[in-house]
């Protein structure tokens, strides 16, 4: 994928066009690399738009798409196996955008979305539907980013699209007009995804042209708010006008809508139905979000209006009613939901969330969105109507506090508040204040004994907690002391859960005080819009876009007098309540467990209020960095500023963090020591520290729920089309409000600082403790904190290892060494064992060893652990090395600079010796550290005397320290060769495979290599000038050539062997590498004297018979978890140990091989086949001698082997055969020798599995090269064909035929592979004399029948045709490339033996065979083949082809035709072929080919591959009344005929299932007047009548619109029955 594909120059139009081939789209199976090879097309035409001339391929590219789908065609609905993959959807819609310009593709678009139409209908749902509508769907999305590139894109250095190439208006509606149905039948799906999908593809479309797709949605809309009785199509219906809603403004009398829309969707407000009110919720929103509820009814007599203005300014005079309507429909939605009284009292309004249903989720979340839009889109008078009704109904009830209705109305008057508060101030705001004064009054003496709960008082709290957070300046207009006075009150109840929500009530009185946030939310402003104010007239800006610079916010900003009131607030209450607790904890006044969590509740939430006032702690920790560099790497960010002022809230004259800090710690450790299982209170101080760390005013939670609430309304209310930088005001507002939002809690790269130490240190105290609950939750704050501040894991991990000690009590023990282990873990910020930081790593590993813990946590937290080091542990570097290529070229860069700035030459130098003399002390740091960490890993391995899980990751931590970078230790090597051995282990085992592998890598002898210069030389060309790709003269000698193999020692190892494929296929390069032959090779010396001393530990365990026999007993073994197929590593081990140590290993082995292959037990032969491979490609570098000895004593064992394969260990030799055979072909030959044999005297089993591993051995991967063996297995096969293991014999012909591709610029002068034309021409010649007339068939046995014009053939011949026809099934799904025409000659055949049911397995793979020929790409020459075939079966005269064979050719003709839809309609004359055979055989004299020719009709109509003209149906109506009376010789013919014209009419109405075409009607009315004919006219009609009224019975109120008074009248009397007493 980075090959480039833009392309700047004048012919870049002939240079791609010449580059692009419909090679990738003419495979019948999508292959593994088909993905890419269509994003590489696609992004090919993206970046060169009107450059590439798509003509000649546009029927290939849309044959391949519709094939792509899968849609199912036809009664036999046959899958095929080979197509299971698909390409990307997302470049399936890319390609057709970028070709639009092209008028053949506009058109093919036309095509295809007529051929899929009736696919989206709700009825016909399948595996297919869900696919079909993403590709179909993202079309419009990508034509609209292609308008934008083309219209609105800036200039830029990539070339323009030419304006030539440029998508008009008329093309692009032309598109819209075509897809239109689609997307309408599509919206009423009933599948979520596909729904949504479609919503999307009506909103680009609405913004391309909305005239045509905006009225068509509210023709659907207005007539299901008046139904009662499908509630589906209203909410369809409710949200594709809801996403379309901007469009609705750029239509002609669009606006005229807005207010009837607006009443009409009320009642959609309804308790009972969730999903209709949450749509009704979502389209109130998003049309009142455009349009300002104002009365404009006083500016309709100005002057300078429009007809439409005036209108709509009367009509705005309807606004308030709609506004009060509206907010009675919800408050009265939650008077009738059911309060949860029975549920927890004890929460707060995050509980609250937790216990909500997703409908009340969902339910809440619209209406709120839905009343704040109401609140700041209307005027001040309107906004003070529906206040006032929103008090009343807070103040004439109370809810529940904690049920979400309770929170739903409490969060309006909120919104109220902070949204209009000129306005709620005298209806919300004062009204609850007085409301909660005069019931805190009445109720005092009841609070301060009473502990059970005032509802009442509950919810006026609750009331005022909210407004009281909305706005601040308020509550300094109102009379503050006496709301000082009623929260001194309520601070005396008895009642633990209203205690809770007065603490709530002081937060948000904080945090109205103290927080800054943007106020004028409204959707215009006059401001910004250049319009005076006496001339500003709201109805001229509905739906009105500004550019994002024009906009101008208001901000509320906290001034003296709020900061004022939060610290008398902090001094009369926090200041208290800390000398409380301070006297707790030095023990003075002790207070009992209630009273320490009232008072932590009322610090916490003090300081969840006054946070954002609160200076974080500007001394820093100077942290031990892993580098010097990481500073510049990673810098460290400031804490960011959120407000304009500079004034901090301080506490006592000191810092308000540290001084909280300096409080709570001890009453922290007071606890611990007196009362640590005071669980509550702990977890109190847990959240305070944590909002000392990082606590600005909002969680991350608030702010992460108004993105995702942004993301909805940007999809719903953004516009696709046009600048990017013009959007509604309120898109702009949300996005800088939440912009702002982000500063509380973005501390990613704070520094570390003392204050933050502390608390962290805290933390792990507490996330270390015996108590779950509070370890889990300091766990989580203590991972967070690690998030934000870089490498602070540095300060803490000698402390958090050191709670690994052992030393604790039973229980403490274990609590403590739990919370080690999950801080260790970590959370999303990594784990402490992935750091790239060798000191850590050095201090961990050994630790983690020493937890001798068996519980299941330890176990699951190690292989948790495990598991994130396989997936995440880097190889971090241990030492630095000089680049001298890079220093050259920074000196070269400097140069270029001002030496003022960066220094003399000499001062650069002196300075890099220094830093890189630094940089050799890290180095060996971190050599010492690895080595120590390596040996200590070693030692506790060899020991053994630990539990198993500890024992395991030691050996897995062991297997990450193999490196190429520092000396391989022989310790380390010895302790992987005794495990991959370990007789108590399967895990151990396995763990040692890999750094076996890794640790033969490291000592593996460098292969020398030689060039081969000027071969290129030689490549002959192509015209065009590309080399012929394919065997040529200059390539001959990579071939196998059995006559030029090497013969003796000297020719062997002065012989180049080629083993990578590619080289040579297209040409040559310059220069060619290659290994160079066996005699320049690094020679192994004498062993073991030669050998190093990791080697020669490997050698010596390898050379011990005891060793080696425990080890292939081990691999052997039945029941070894381990073994249960094939196992790659060990045949790499084993290649890897043969290729270095060449033979020595072969006497010790081959005893034990010798039993493997003479044993019938499947693992053992697996265990020789894992080995024999690795002995024979470990073999392809030894010295001639060795290798002839090899092949000495292994070519028997082979021979044994396969005489003794079984059905279990087939699949082994199988993979034997493929990894053996790798390579180049001339150094295997003694193995494929072995391979060729297949003696005559086996079973059929036996010469099966020997056919199946030499099919392994050749077809796992092509090979060019083995042209000659190639030739030698089909001559092979055909001696084969008739032998009754077909099956094998079949997949080996299609895998030997399967790379038969002919390329553009292949070679034609030398055969490259055995063609499958002269196979199927050799082989048809024996079998078409199976075509036997049906007279025959029926009388004598065929294959007697045969026997006699044929001695001795009649079998034969059936044997070879069921070996073909296996073949031909899998030859073209294996294709790379299309099929060759004679593949069609087989058709009749097929079609004949289909039908025979003597032969179920025979008629099971005919069926096989010709599903796969019918959903095949085909070629023009097969598609000429094919349509000769079927005119032979279907148009036979002579009465030899029986009516079953016709029936299926015209049922495999029509699947053929969609399958190739715009190849086959490319041409005329086979489009008229094709009709031509459906129309003639609707005179057949059989009656079931006759239906059979309607039913293909109506499907070739349906498709749109052909449409019945009005001459085509005057011909059916003449034939209709055809005149016969019965009795008459001549009477059958003229029957027939009229019962062809039945057909042909009724094939029209079966071609529109859904819908009432033109015609529909009058042929309905022809039809009627034949309900009386003879049979089978009578009963075609009665069907057709009967499928009519089944398919339009659900839209019948909207289709009988299309029929005339007349035709409705002779329509019911046909489908309406009698009454029986008429």
């Amino acid at each position: 994928m980075l090959l480039p594909s833009r392309c700047n120059t004048g012919n870049a139009g002939h240079l791609a066009a010449s580059s692009v081939s419909p090679r990738p789209f003419h495979e019948k199976g999508v292959t593994s690399w088909e993905n890419d090879i269509i994003s590489l097309f696609c992004r090919l035409a993206l970046d060169n738009l009107g450059r590439v001339d798509w003509t000649p391929y546009i029927s290939v590219i849309f044959t391949k798409f519709l094939r792509n789908l899968r849609l199912p065609v036809g009664k036999k609905r046959v899958k095929l196996t080979g197509e299971k993959k698909s390409f990307d959807i997302a470049s399936a819609a890319i390609w057709p955008a970028c070709m639009l310009h092209e008028d053949l593709c506009l058109t093919a678009l036309e095509d295809l979305f007529k051929a899929v139409e009736l696919y989206f209908h709700p009825s016909n749902y399948g595996d297919w539907t869900a696919k079909l509508s993403s590709m179909l769907m993202k079309i419009p999305q990508c034509i609209v980013g292609r308008v934008n590139l083309e219209r609105y894109k800036k200039p830029s250095w990539l070339p323009a699209v030419p304006v030539t190439a440029h998508l008009s208006d008329d093309r692009i509606r032309r598109f819209a007009l075509a897809m239109k149905p689609i997307l309408l039948l599509n919206m009423y799906s009933k599948h979520i995804g596909m729904r949504l999908e479609t919503l999307f593809a009506l909103k680009n479309l609405a913004e391309l042209v909305p005239d045509l797709i905006v009225p068509e949605l509210l023709e659907r809309l207005y007539p299901a708010l008046d139904s009662l009785t499908e509630p589906h199509r209203l909410t369809a219906s409710m949200s594709a006008v809801t996403i379309c809603m901007r469009s609705l403004f750029s239509i002609e009398q669009g606006r005229s809508h807005v207010l009837p829309l607006l009443m009409a969707v009320l009642p959609g407000i309804d308790s009972n139905d969730y999903r209709k009110s949450t749509c009704t919720f979502s389209f109130l929103t998003c049309l009142v979000s455009m349009v300002p509820l104002e009365d404009c009814s006083d500016s309709a007599d100005r002057t300078d209006l429009s007809e439409e203005e005036r209108s709509l300014c009367h009509a705005s005079a309807g606004f308030e009613e709609f506004a009060l309507q509206c907010f009675d429909r919800c408050l009265m939605y939650i008077s009738n939901s059911t309060n949860d009284l029975h549920g927890r009292h004890d929460s707060v309004s995050r509980d609250i969330n937790e216990r909500m249903t997703r409908e009340e989720k969902f339910t809440r979340l619209g209406m709120s969105s839905l009343v704040a839009t109401i609140i700041y889109q209307c005027s001040d008078q309107i906004c003070a109507s529906v206040l006032q009704q929103l008090y009343s109904f807070v103040s004439s009830r109370y809810l529940s506090y904690n049920h979400y209705t309770g929170a739903a109305v409490a969060s309006f008057c909120a919104m109220a508040v902070r949204l209009r508060p000129a306005v709620a101030e005298k209806v919300i705001f004062e009204p609850i204040l007085k409301l909660l004064r005069d019931r805190v009054r009445i109720a005092a003496k009841d609070l301060a004994v009473n502990e059970e709960m005032d509802e009442e008082i509950a919810w006026t709290v609750k009331l005022a907690a909210e407004v009281l957070g909305s706005s601040g300046r308020i509550v300094l207009n109102s009379q503050r002391s006496s709301l000082v006075q009623c929260m001194e009150t309520l601070l005396l109840t008895k009642c633990s859960l209203l205690y809770k929500l007065v603490v709530v009530l002081f937060r948000s009185c904080l945090r109205g005080l103290l927080l800054t946030f943007p106020t004028n939310m409204r959707s215009v402003n006059s401001e910004e819009l250049d319009v005076a104010p006496d001339e500003f007239l709201p109805i001229r800006h509905w739906c009105q876009s500004i550019p994002q610079r024009s906009l101008k916010v208001e901000w509320y900003v906290p001034n003296d007098a709020e900061v004022d009131f939060a610290e008398e607030l902090i001094r009369q209450f926090l200041e208290p309540a800390l000398e409380i607790l301070r006297f707790h904890a030095d023990g003075s006044q002790p207070l009992d467990r209630k009273e320490l969590e009232r008072t932590l509740l009322l610090v916490e939430m003090f300081v969840a209020g006054a946070a954002i006032r609160f200076p974080f702690d500007s001394a820093t920790v100077n942290q031990i960095l892993p580098c010097e560099t990481a500073v510049k790497i990673y810098s460290i960010s400031p804490d960011p500023i959120i407000c304009t002022s500079e004034r901090e809230i301080l506490i006592a004259g000191r810092p308000a963090r540290q001084y909280l800090f300096d409080v709570i710690q001890p009453v922290l450790r007071k606890i611990s020591l007196d009362d640590e299982d005071d669980v509550k209170s702990i977890k109190i101080i847990l959240r305070i520290f944590r909002s000392l760390m990082f606590f600005r005013g909002l969680e991350n939670e608030e702010v992460q729920s108004r993105i995702k609430g942004h993301i909805v309304t940007g999809k719903q209310l953004g516009r696709n089309l046009g600048f990017r930088n013009e959007q509604l005001r309120l898109l702009l507002f949300e996005r800088l409000a939440i912009q702002h939002l982000r500063r509380h809690y973005d501390h990613r790269g704070s520094p570390l600082t003392k204050l933050r130490l502390a608390v962290l240190m805290e933390m792990i105290q507490l996330a270390t403790g015996p108590y779950r609950d509070i370890r889990i939750l300091g766990q989580n704050y203590f991972t967070d904190g690690m998030n934000n501040i870089r490498f602070a894991y540095r300060a803490f991990v000698d402390e958090i290892l050191n709670k690994l000690d052992q030393s604790l009590g039973d229980v403490e023990q274990k609590a403590q060494m739990k919370g080690s282990l999950y801080l260790i873990l970590g959370g999303r910020g990594g784990s402490l064992v992935n750091k790239h930081d060798w000191h850590t790593l050095a201090k961990c590993f050994p630790a983690l060893l020493k937890v001798a813990s068996d519980s299941r946590t330890a176990t699951a937290i190690f292989d948790k652990l495990a598991e994130r080091m396989d997936r995440n542990f880097s190889t971090t570097m241990i030492c630095i090395h000089a680049a001298e290529g890079a220093s050259r070229v920074a000196d070269e860069m400097l140069n270029l600079l001002d030496p003022a700035v960066i220094g003399s030459t000499d001062e650069r130098s002196a300075q890099r010796v220094v830093v890189w003399n630094k940089r050799l002390e890290e180095s060996a740091e971190n050599e010492r550290l690895f080595l120590s960490l390596s040996h200590s890993l070693i030692d506790f391995v060899r020991e053994r005397i630990t539990k198993p899980k500890n024992f395991h990751f030691a050996l897995f931590v062991l297997s990450f320290l193999v490196r190429r970078d520092v000396a391989l230790s022989v310790d380390l090597a010895n302790v992987f060769m005794d495990n991959w051995a370990n007789t108590s282990s399967d895990k151990a085992r396995a763990l040692a495979k890999h750094p076996i592998l890794s640790v033969m890598r490291c000592i593996k002898r460098p292969i020398i290599r030689t060039t081969l210069n000027g071969l290129d030389k030689n490549v002959p060309k192509e015209s065009m000038g590309a080399p012929q790709a394919g065997i040529r003269s200059d390539n001959l000698w990579l071939c196998f050539d059995e006559n030029q193999l090497p013969r003796n020692e000297k020719e062997y190892e002065s012989t180049i062997f080629v083993d990578k494929a590619h080289h040579g296929y297209y040409g040559f390069p310059e220069s060619l590498r290659v290994a160079s032959p066996v005699k320049d090779q690094v020679v192994a010396g004498d062993m073991p004297s030669s050998l190093s001393s990791v080697e020669r530990a490997v050698y010596d365990k390898m050379m011990e018979e005891a060793y080696v026999e425990i080890l292939i007993r081990l691999m052997s073994v039945e029941d070894s978890k381990q073994h249960g197929k094939f196992d790659q590593f060990t045949y790499w081990i084993f290649r890897t140990l043969f290729r270095h140590f060449e033979d020595a290993f072969l006497p010790i082995f081959l005893p034990h091989l010798t039993r493997l292959v003479s044993s019938k037990d499947e693992h053992q032969h697996r265990c020789a086949a894992e080995i024999l491979s690795g002995i024979v490609r470990g073999s392809k570098r030894w010295p001639y001698k060795k290798l002839l000895h090899m092949w000495d004593v292994v070519t028997p064992l082979l021979k044994t082997a396969l005489a003794n394969l079984s059905t279990e260990s087939l699949a082994d030799w199988g993979v034997f055969a493929q990894f053996a055979n790798e390579g180049d072909a001339r150094r295997n030959f003694p193995l494929i020798k072995i391979f060729f044999e297949l003696p005559r005297t086996d079973t059929s089993f036996q010469s099966s599995s020997r056919l199946y591993v030499l099919q392994s051995a050749f077809f796992g991967s092509f090979d060019w090269r083995r042209k000659e063996l190639h030739t030698k297995i089909l001559d092979l096969m055909k001696d084969r064909i008739e032998e009754p293991y077909r099956d094998r014999v079949a997949w080996t012909l299609s895998n030997l035929f399967r790379n038969e591709i002919h390329l553009p610029t292949t070679n034609q002068s030398i055969q490259q592979t055995p063609r499958l034309v002269d196979f199927l021409t050799e082989y048809y010649d024996k079998i078409k004399a199976l075509l036997l007339p049906p007279n025959h068939l029926n009388h004598l046995n065929h294959l007697n029948y045969l026997n006699h014009l044929i001695p001795g053939q009649g079998e034969p011949a059936m044997a070879i045709f069921k070996t073909l026809v296996k073949m031909i099934s899998q030859t073209v799904i294996l294709s790379l490339s299309f099929g060759p025409p004679q593949l069609q000659w087989f058709l009749p055949l097929l079609l004949r033996f289909e039908n025979d049911s003597r032969d179920e397995e025979l008629r099971n793979d005919c069926l096989t065979a010709l599903a796969c020929l019918s959903q095949i790409a085909l070629s023009l020459p097969e598609i000429e083949e094919m349509l000769t075939q079927v005119e032979t079966v279907v148009g036979d005269q002579t009465g030899n082809v029986p009516w079953r064979d016709r029936v299926l050719a015209l049922g495999h003709l029509q699947t053929v035709v969609f399958n190739n839809f715009f190849t086959i309609k490319s041409n005329s004359d086979w489009v008229q072929r094709v009709h031509r055979l459906a129309v003639q055989n609707l005179e057949n004299e059989s009656l079931e080919v006759r239906e059979t020719a309607s039913v293909t009709l109506a499907g070739l109509v349906q498709c749109g591959f052909i449409s019945l003209e009005k001459s085509f149906l005057d011909q059916f109506f003449r034939k209709s009344t055809t005149k016969y009376r019965l009795g008459e010789e001549k009477s059958a013919k003229a029957l027939l005929t009229r019962h062809a014209g039945i057909l042909g009419l009724t094939a029209y109405i079966s071609a529109f299932p859904y819908s009432v075409a033109i015609h529909t009607p009058d042929i309905l009315v022809i039809l009627s007047g034949h309900v009386n004919d003879p049979q089978p006219i009578n009963q075609t009609v009665s069907n057709a009548i009967k499928d009519f009224r089944r398919t339009h019975l659900d839209n019948w109120s909207e289709h009988k619109k299309l029929f005339s008074e007349d035709q409705l009248e002779r329509l019911t009397d046909l489908l309406v029955s009698p009454t029986y007493y008429a």
